[in-house]
């Protein structure tokens, strides 16, 4: 399978930056030093399927664009860094225990933890208005694939149990020019608004499971769809 030069240089930039291996290697040397066939010997690409490569991509791109606009979201690059090092068989989980990892990393001797849970989304839109912008991208690049009924029949049968939700049409996501009238969402209700964004990105997932890439192509903010990847 042809796997690309950039898919192999991130690969291996992403393991030689691992504590483990850091510790690994004398301080005096610089991680990216490390010799490429040590590292890709470790890694189990050729006997990747067509999605799984499709989905290591993906990973790859949010993993980049994330350490590019947003460093401080930690908690969402290890999580994309578990997958990746899950997806090439590397059993390397994030830990503060640099010793305990190289000894788990190279002999195997301890059981392979846990992938943690997801972190909660980040607060980063705060007002109605903001999030009706989210709506309306997620609606029109979902459209193109799905058609406006099923687009629609989803977000409906996502929306969360929240009487105040009622007021929010599914009718003017279709209208990226409507603009509701504006107003400071609590914490509380931010995170339901996002809840409804994940859960319906999550069902239309099941007919067209490159959705999460489509909209981080369209700008959709990562920290959006980072555990969102099939």
């Amino acid at each position: 399978m042809n796997i690309s030069p950039f898919t192999r240089y991130y690969l291996r930039h992403l393991l030689a930056e691992h504590p483990t291996i850091q510790s690994y290697v004398s301080r005096d040397t610089h991680p990216l030093s490390i010799k490429e066939e040590y590292l890709e010997r470790y890694m189990n690409l050729d006997h990747l399927t067509y999605p799984q490569l499709n989905q290591l991509k993906f990973l790859i791109e949010l993993h980049q664009k994330i350490k590019v606009n947003e460093p401080h979201q930690t908690h969402q690059l290890q999580h994309i860094e578990q997958k990746i090092f899950d997806l090439i068989g590397i059993k390397l989980p994030v830990s503060h225990n640099a010793l305990a990892d190289l000894m788990s990393f190279f002999s195997q001797l301890v059981e392979p933890k846990e992938v943690p849970a997801s972190p909660s989304f980040s607060h980063k839109a705060t007002t109605l208005s903001e999030y009706y912008q989210y709506f309306q991208k997620i609606t029109e690049v979902s459209t193109r694939y799905l058609g406006k009924m099923i687009v629609t029949n989803y977000w409906l049968l996502t929306r969360p149990n929240e009487g105040w939700l009622a007021k929010i049409q599914v009718e003017q996501f279709h209208n990226p020019n409507f603009k509701p009238q504006d107003q400071l969402l609590t914490n509380h209700e931010a995170e339901i608004l996002q809840q409804w964004i994940h859960d319906f990105i999550q069902h239309c997932c099941r007919v067209l499971p490159i959705l999460p890439r489509l909209l981080l192509a369209a700008g959709v903010p990562s920290h959006l769809l980072y555990d969102l990847v099939r």
